[in-house]
């Protein structure tokens, strides 16, 4: 994949993004914006000029360690250029520019369904934490 690049989110990859993400996860039908703070943006993969891939990342500050990290969200690759490397690369774009960025350490969620994608974040160093994650719809 010698063509394949991988950048930072601009409002002109809206559309094909939210495709995407139609594509993987239940997401409203109502999205006007996907960047809604200086904190959260998002990183693309492109082949031949099409997005294939997305990850957004929220900057986030942990008060008791007094340092910066990365959650993570809506990882996903076009279903038709899966397994070929692509979230490999997104990951790795996003640890250099985690240690450029004085990122303590990255965070992400992940059902224990998605097996291919939990041995992709395996794969790349993440490790499970022993944590239950809790909701409360208001």
């Amino acid at each position: 994949m010698d063509n394949l690049i991988i950048r930072k989110y601009v409002n002109d990859n809206f559309n094909e993004v939210i495709k995407l993400l139609k594509d993987n996860f239940n997401i409203s039908d109502n999205i006007k914006s996907i960047d809604d703070n200086l904190n959260s943006f998002g990183i693309v993969a492109l082949l031949n000029k099409k997005i294939v891939g997305y990850i957004r990342i929220d900057k986030l500050h942990n008060p008791f360690k007094n340092s910066y990290y990365y959650f993570l969200s809506y990882v996903c690759v076009d279903s038709n250029y899966q397994n070929a490397g692509i979230a490999t690369k997104l990951l790795e774009f996003i640890f250099n520019m985690a240690k450029d960025d004085n990122i303590s350490y990255i965070e992400l969620t992940s059902r224990s369904s998605r097996e291919v994608a939990n041995h992709l974040y395996l794969k790349t160093g993440f490790v499970i934490r022993d944590t239950n994650v809790f909701r409360k719809e208001i």
